[in-house]
């Protein structure tokens, strides 16, 4: 679970749904956007350097269509809300779902993880970050 507020710099570990976008929309909205959906387990498959120069080390994830699809639904309900994505390169079908390593540590190759909670992560003064809104991901009910 996300810290209510932590430094730009010391994210703890995540897997990013969408990359950063700008939206006139409060968090509470952008929360009712995202589907409800069950706990996504993931799998860490392998270790590589993303960014411009190669220089952020990272763990791939195994391909989920459960995540995937999460992927979608969230960019087409921010899109179809008139958030703008700032990196169109990283959508749908140039998805690739990680994990960043933080100084909290980072995910194995090989190791289990279930993503049970979504974050709307806001920035905020002096170079921090706020989580603006938390959905939980439950089992959904017949």
């Amino acid at each position: 679970m996300f810290p209510a507020t932590f430094p730009a710099g010391d994210w703890p570990l995540h897997v990013t749904i969408v990359p950063p976008f700008d939206t006139e929309l409060d968090a509470d909205a952008v929360a009712a956007l995202i589907p409800r959906v069950p706990p996504i387990p993931v799998v860490a498959a392998a270790r590589e350097r993303f960014g411009a120069h190669r220089t952020v080390p990272v763990t791939v994830l195994r391909a989920s269509e459960p995540l995937h699809a999460l992927h979608l639904a969230v960019v087409d309900a921010l899109e179809a809300a008139g958030a703008v994505i700032r990196d169109q390169r990283h959508l749908r079908d140039g998805y690739r779902p990680h994990v960043t390593d933080q100084s909290a540590g980072r995910l194995h190759p090989g190791e289990h993880a279930l993503l049970a909670e979504l974050s709307v992560v806001a920035r905020a003064p002096h170079s921090t970050r706020t989580v603006a809104a938390r959905i939980p991901l439950a089992p959904l009910r017949p």
